[in-house]
């Protein structure tokens, strides 16, 4: 089938398209984290249906095209045949005229002799009677004769009977002989000599070849056979084995032959016998034919009467003919010119489109080896893809395959290709959605060798399966039901389709027969081994298989069984069908109308393509003159009037449809909205598990909300309010089930959506945005104190991304500094103008990429802001979660879950809603754990009989019995709820256990602690309640004053040590997490200590409130050094008790008030401000900026882990994102230092000392040197592995992937980060800082020690610190465990301005300090200046004392290798990220910079 010029070409092919996507399935992955696996089985897949397809579309595209050349064939000759009617037609009448007066002569001749022939013939008749009278004796003597003669004749008649058995097959048989065997040429000698032939084999084969061969046997005049012949064929009677039976055991139709042989000479010898009886029949007949004799001559004169009589009537009878044949002729040629005309009218106007027809199915049997090809490749390849993968891969398919010359069709589409336009219009009508992707899918279904296995989150296949095979007599299963396998069985026998629902990421090895197709025939049966037994299978059984699952991970051997499709909806296929659902609200009668069109129209083309096959056909099996075929011709008439009705109405219907087509895109832009907002809640998943939502969930929402927004007659309007309501009303449905962290994100996300979708924000907008970017600069920094290296590189990158619109920015920076710096160092620079003319020149989402260069902290609240002013304020508010508002929302069959975050629990709000609705006493709640599934289900049966209300807590921890929860909840749907007054509560911390269905189709609900000092204090005086405020009444009050003071000076202890973790690493290295149990626990204590002690006993009372109560959970020596400080502000003696005027903060804002009732109490926590200031927990404004920093780094980190892992950019002619990574890793590697060398050492480095030896400083640099060269190796192999992939020249593994998206990010690589050291910078700058350090080493080895160690450029500075502290014990000879450092602040400022190193110990330089400052001219630690996250310290004199004494007076800083200061506790209970505690003078209490968060690191973080 495949043409010898391309084959070569196409087997190029094969591999390279394999080859093909297994690189882009390697992208789909790093892009979207989306795995599947690519196996020889779909290469060999390809092929088979390659050759499969293009055999079968050959033949069905020969076959249209004949029937359609067979059409104009004899459309041309019915042309033919019309002329020569008419020219037939013209010359006849002028003869036929004629004809009829010569015959009307003729006619009355005829009439007047054959009279007197009458009156001869009376005469004759009377002695004709006489002579029969004679002939009858004579009859009587011949009969006898005969008689003897029949007695003689049964061989004759078994021979003639045998010669009527053969058939024309026979014949040939024996002539097919080329060397007949030798009984078959005996047998046809024999014949060739009775017929007087000349017996031998090439006159034997002429005569078979004799069309009147069996009529010359059968006719053969048997009664006067040559004698000389009967005695040349007494020698083959005379053979012993010239028998029939022995003939017919070489050939039938010799047997026959031969038979009629042997009957001719049976006969000749009966005729000898019989021969005197013929001669007493002679004689009779000699005296009959003497009395015959005079009546013949009587009749010889009626016969020449007769004769002349006959003679007239036969010339009238030809006249009569002539004259019939002529009118005849005429009639003929009227009627076909009358067809003719009928059969022009209708197939006149098909004859052009036949044309055409046939042309274009011409072209396409040309291009049918590629599209063919092409199309295969699809079915057998592009499944898991998404549409813009799609795409990608066939575009490149087919430039490949024209490049090698190969046809294809221009603008391929496999769909076009594989499927009719009438199937895809019944699959649309079935519920396929009409978008490309969809239909493609649909095409894969159909084609695929493999059983389908599509991925559907949104439940889209599933419905199109269902409502295409019900007719069928669908089946439906889950792995889930017991007797799943026994309904396969059945489909398989009877030839039912069957689709599996709800696959998990594992296929059940019992399915494998029925995958894999391990047919085999039996007996003539046609089975397969399921399980134990054979069963017969029906060739009409078709298997579907679905999973929920947004990103199911199928194993090789999946995906190996099964074609794997990716059914996801699109943008496109969405909006599509959310345009339907409006359109079906707002204009019902228009909905109405089209789906009614949509049906009539592919009923009526369906028809039409029934019709026109039915004429091709009728036209291709008319035999003979087609204008003579009047019944032909009035079938085809009969289909033209119904096609031309039919062309009407679907002219009709097209015009109608695109006039409601237009009606209904006015509608698109609330359908647009509506897809876009879906797509935003479909990526939910991906910030947290239980954010799930269906499609059927968003659209009931979506169809909710175009029926209760308000109307409005004018559409414009109507379309504002609708979009503005339904973006309001899925904001607020989908919030309540979301934590606080996340709403500010999902709100963000909904409208950079909307904006890029209208073209508002530029992909390059929204890449800076995401993921910035510096590139070094040439231009000079005009403030290097105000913009850091990082900024102005960054700055650059802007302009260079963005040149339309940041054209001149760094310029004008420089310019305007003043301006700028007033800007950037203002409060709130996200409300101040920048300035002009960038104020207003950008746009708000422009001005945030500025903001994100200068203040990225508050990003948070630029967000905020855009968000407000794009969708209102009401997007960037939470609305409250109010029980009683979302219990209508509820029903039997709709499970409530609470999502649970740390410390909260919805529980006793639950219960008092109960309590409310009158259900208190119907209310039953369980914990699940290990053991209590069972019991919760039976509880569950029970109650959905009762209608009571059930509580489920803890379901994160029943992670095994969360299936059966799942098949509990869908029995609701399925089966119904016996009471409808039944609901189920679920509550649950975020867990990926949970079910998806579950999650799905219940209303969810987020439960936090309170956020803030108000909200926590008030939130834990809520739960302790006035009972226990006023428990404490004993000896005249006392208790009653230490009990309320201290309390509440526990819960604002409580508030601080849960408040301070927004801080992150400023207000805890390790985020605890404190609870209520923690107060509770500690609130027992402070109880029995205020009422068994006469005097509070404050140290035990802090000790075992703060180590054990508090501290049981704290694993950080800081931490706990910061907890009990905390501790020491509410617990600080009798003052706290007896002096009303004690704070807790220097504002005085917080305290604890005088004692008074429970409702007082509340009243001043009522009061306090709503956002904490930094000073309630000891900390320094800048501690906001830190938070704030947070805050906006994990909202841009998770919208950027929600993109596609692809660079950015807008722009035509911009480098892809390959070309990008490319050029950065080229420059890394030409960049690339060489390794440190311990060759290359300076004179007296690494000298052995006498006991064999290195120095400890030298051994200190070795071990270094060897982590750099690791790095350095490290490095240099990866980036080139990653340009190698990215040209496609080797694999690109998953590590690199990760590589290639760290890159694109500005990320370090993750295999970079393995042997590297601690460091939190973006790749950029750790790019500098990583030839910092090779440079400080390499200086190190091959010049000498420094004077001053840059300490951040060690991999291990704790051994470096072991290293000098050895060095100074062996100088001295001192135990190492005696010895530790001192601290001296030097004046000077760099490793530059030291000339020399210390006597003892070492200098350090590079350390900074953050959350204070040093102060020069005071020499003391000081508070940090506004907006200084950071400060970098003097050199310090690291200096080796025995047996030193800290100074309790300084301030012992914590020194972190990173500002994230947490790492990996090691086995002396220390952080590995801690290094040790650096002394430093200050005249502050030094808990006040323990409370701050004061500490020294080595790195900053840009």
């Amino acid at each position: 089938d495949v043409g010898d010029e391309y084959k070569a070409p196409i087997s190029t092919m094969c591999p390279y398209i394999h080859a093909l996507v297994e690189e882009f399935s390697d992208n789909f992955y790093a892009e979207l984290r989306r795995k599947f696996y690519i196996s020889p089985k779909s290469y060999l897949d390809m092929i088979q249906l390659y050759t499969k397809l293009l055999h079968d579309k050959q033949m069905e595209l020969i076959e249209q095209k004949d029937r359609f050349v067979n059409g104009l064939n004899k459309m041309e000759e019915v042309g033919v045949v019309i002329e020569s009617a008419k020219k037939d037609l013209a010359e006849l009448e002028p003869v036929l005229k004629e004809k009829s007066a010569a015959t009307e002569v003729l006619l009355k001749q005829v009439e007047v002799d054959t009279a007197e022939a009458s009156k001869v013939e009376e005469v004759v008749g009377k002695e004709a009677k006489e002579v029969e009278t004679f002939a009858a004796g004579v009859k009587v003597i011949q009969e006898d004769a005969q008689k003897d003669l029949d007695e003689a004749l049964p061989a004759l008649n078994d021979a003639v009977s045998a010669l009527n058995q053969l058939t024309k097959g026979d014949i040939t048989e024996v002539k097919s002989f080329s060397k007949p065997p030798a009984l078959v040429q005996t047998t046809m000698e024999a014949c060739c000599i009775l017929l007087g032939r000349k017996p031998d084999w090439d006159t034997a084969k002429k005569l078979l070849g004799e069309s009147d061969f069996m009529d010359q046997l059968l006719t053969f005049d048997k009664d006067n056979i040559d004698p000389k012949r009967l005695k040349s064929l007494k020698k083959y009677i005379e053979m012993p084995e010239f028998t029939a039976d022995s003939v017919g055991k070489v050939s039938r139709a010799a047997k026959g032959l031969c038979m009629w042989c042997r009957a001719m000479d049976v006969y000749a010898e009966v005729v000898k016998i019989v021969e005197p009886k013929k001669a007493k029949v002679a004689e009779a007949n000699l005296q009959f034919n003497e009395a015959n004799a005079a009546l013949e001559e009587k009749k010889a004169n009626l016969a020449k009467v007769q004769e002349k009589v006959a003679a007239l009537q036969a010339q009238l009878n030809a006249a009569l003919t002539e004259k019939k044949s002529l009118s005849d002729q005429a009639d003929l040629c009227e009627a076909r010119l009358s067809r003719a005309g009928k059969l022009t009218a209708a197939l006149g106007d098909e004859q052009v489109n036949w044309t055409e027809q046939s042309k274009v199915l011409a072209e396409q049997l040309e291009r049918l080896v590629g599209d063919i090809f092409v199309a295969a490749a699809c079915v057998a390849y592009v499944g898991p893809f998404t549409m813009s993968y799609r795409s990608k891969i066939v575009q490149d398919w087919v430039d490949k395959a024209k490049e090698v010359g190969v046809p294809v069709s221009e603008g391929f589409r496999f769909a076009d290709v594989l499927a009719k336009a009438v199937e895809i219009r019944s699959w649309n009508i079935a519920g396929l959605p009409s978008d490309e992707v969809s239909v493609g899918n649909g095409v894969l279904v159909k084609n695929t060798s493999r059983w389908p296995l599509m991925i559907d989150p949104q439940m889209q296949a599933n419905k199109w399966v269902k409502n295409m095979e019900d007719q069928n007599g669908l089946r439906l299963i889950k792995l889930t039901d017991g007797r799943y396998l026994q309904t396969l069985e059945n489909c398989v026998r009877n030839g039912n389709p069957l689709l599996l629902e709800d696959l998990g990421e594992e296929i059940d090895p019992a399915l494998e027969p029925i995958l894999m197709k391990q047919l085999f025939k039996q007996a003539g049966r046609l089975l397969i081994r399921l399980g134990e037994q054979d069963i017969d299978y029906d060739e009409n059984f078709r298997f579907y298989m679905t999973t929920k699952m947004p990103n199911p991970h199928y194993l090789p051997d999946v995906c190996i069984k099964a074609t794997i499709i990716n059914f996801m909806i699109t943008l496109d296929g969405l909006e599509d069908q959310l345009l339907g659902d409006v359109v079906r609200k707002e204009r019902p009668d228009l909905e109405q109308a089209k789906d009614k069109l949509v049906v009539s129209m592919a009923n009526d083309k369906k028809q039409l393509a029934e019709l026109q096959d039915k004429v091709l056909k009728l036209l291709k099996e008319a035999e003979g003159m087609i204008l003579d075929n009047e019944p032909l011709i009035n079938t085809l008439q009969q289909s033209k009037v119904t096609s031309s009705m039919i062309n009407k109405r679907v002219a009709e219907a097209e015009q109608t449809n695109a006039s409601i087509a237009e009606t209904r895109e006015g509608y698109r832009k609330a359908a647009t909205r509506g897809s876009l907002l879906y797509f935003v809640i479909a990526d939910l998943p991906n910030m947290d598990p239980m954010y799930q939502y269906s499609l059927e969930y968003f659209k009931r929402l979506y169809n909710y909300c175009i029926e209760v927004s308000e109307k409005s007659a004018d559409l414009n309007a109507r379309l504002e309010i609708l979009m503005s309501f339904i973006t309001d009303f899925m904001y607020k449905n989908v919030c309540r089930g979301l934590f606080e962290r996340h709403k500010l994100i999902f709100s963000f996300l909904i409208t950079t959506s909307i904006m890029r979708n209208s073209k508002v924000i530029s992909p390059a907008e929204w890449n800076f945005l995401l993921r910035g970017g510096i590139v070094p600069t040439q231009a000079k920094n005009p403030d290097p104190a105000l913009i850091s290296a990082v900024q102005w590189e960054t700055c650059q990158f802007l302009q260079d991304a963005m040149p339309d619109t940041f054209a001149g920015f760094m310029d004008h920076i420089g310019e305007k500094l003043k301006e700028w710096k007033v800007w950037a160092t203002s409060e709130s620079p996200q409300d101040t103008t920048l300035p002009e003319p960038w104020g207003g020149g950008l746009n708000t989402f422009q001005t945030m990429c500025v903001l994100k260069i200068f203040r990225q902290e508050k990003l948070v609240f630029s967000t905020e802001k855009y968000v407000s002013e794009k969708l209102g304020k009401a997007f960037t508010e939470s609305p409250p979660i109010i029980l009683a508002d979302v219990f209508p929302d509820t029903s039997a069959n709709t499970p409530v879950i609470f999502v649970l975050s740390t410390g909260s629990d919805p529980t006793g709000s639950l219960i008092k809603f109960a309590e409310e609705r009158g259900y208190l006493n119907k209310f039953q709640s369980i914990s699940l754990g290990q053991g209590q599934g069972p019991v919760a289900e039976r509880l569950i049966g029970q109650s959905t009989k009762k209608g009571e209300w059930v509580c489920l807590m803890n379901c994160h921890l029943a992670t095994s019995w969360m299936g059966s929860l799942e098949k509990i909840v869908d029995g609701f749907s399925t089966q119904g709820v016996e009471d409808e007054n039944f609901r189920l509560w679920l509550t649950s911390k975020p867990s990926s256990a949970f079910p998806v269905a579950v999650l799905q189709n219940g209303i969810k609900l987020t439960n936090e602690p309170p956020r803030g000092m108000r909200a926590n204090l008030i939130g834990t005086f809520t739960t302790l309640g006035q009972e226990e405020w006023d428990c404490m009444t004993e000896r005249d009050g006392r208790d009653e004053k230490y009990w309320r003071k201290l309390l509440v000076g526990l819960a604002f202890f409580h508030a601080v040590v849960q408040e301070r973790r927004k801080y992150g690493p400023l207000g805890w290295n390790i985020r605890y997490e404190f609870n209520t149990s923690d107060i509770l626990a500690a609130k027992e204590v402070l109880k029995m200590f205020c009422r068994n002690f006469e005097n509070m006993p404050w140290n035990a009372l802090i000790y075992i409130t703060g180590h054990v109560n508090y501290g049981g959970r704290v694993t950080d020596d800081q931490d706990r050094r910061c907890l009990m400080s905390i501790l020491d502000t509410y617990y600080a003696g009798e003052k706290v008790v007896n002096d009303d005027g004690y704070k807790f903060s220097e504002s005085g804002t917080y305290y604890t008030p005088p004692n008074g009732s429970y409702s007082a109490l509340m009243s001043y926590f009522d009061n306090l401000p709503m956002v904490d200031n930094p000073e309630v927990f000891g900390m320094h404004d800048n501690a906001n900026i830190s938070f704030q920093l947070q805050e906006t780094q994990a909202i841009y980190e998770i919208v950027l882990g929600l993109q596609p892992r692809v660079g950015g950019g807008g722009g035509e002619g911009e480098k892809t994102p390959e070309d990008i990574v490319d050029d950065l890793a080229g420059m890394f590697v030409e960049e690339m230092p060489e390794k440190l060398d311990i060759e290359k050492a300076a004179p007296g480095m690494f000298e052995v000392m006498p006991n064999g030896a290195y120095r400890s400083l030298d051994t200190v640099l070795m071990q270094e040197m060897d982590r750099f060269n690791k790095l350095i190796r490290t490095m240099g192999s990866t980036l080139v592995e990653l340009r190698k992939a990215i040209k496609g020249l080797v694999v690109m593994s998953a590590d690199l992937e990760s590589m290639f998206l760290a890159f694109q990010n500005n990320q370090v690589p993750g295999l970079w980060l393995k042997v590297a050291y601690p460091c939190l910078k973006p790749l950029a700058s750790w790019i500098k800082d990583f030839h910092r350090r090779i440079d400080f080493f390499r200086s190190w080895c091959e010049k000498g020690q420094p004077a001053a160690f840059w300490l951040p450029g060690f991999y291990y500075p704790q051994g470096f610190m072991t290293g000098a502290l050895q060095t100074h014990a062996r100088r001295y000879q001192v135990p190492i465990d005696t010895l530790n450092f001192s601290f001296i602040i030097k004046t000077v400022e760099g490793a530059e301005d030291v000339d020399h190193g210390p006597e003892d110990g070492v200098y350090i330089s590079g350390l900074f300090l953050e959350a204070a400052r040093w102060d020069r001219r005071q020499k003391k630690l000081k508070p940090s200046n506004p907006g200084e996250m950071m400060s970098l310290m003097p050199i310090i004199h690291f200096n080796c004392i025995q047996n030193a004494v800290m100074n309790p007076a300084d301030y012992q800083a914590p020194l972190y290798k990173t500002n994230l200061r947490a790492g990996v506790l090691n086995t002396t209970g220390q952080s590995t990220n801690y290094i040790l505690d650096v002394g430093i003078p200050t005249d502050e209490n030094p808990r006040t910079w323990v409370l701050m968060g004061t500490a020294l690191c080595t790195m900053t973080n840009d």
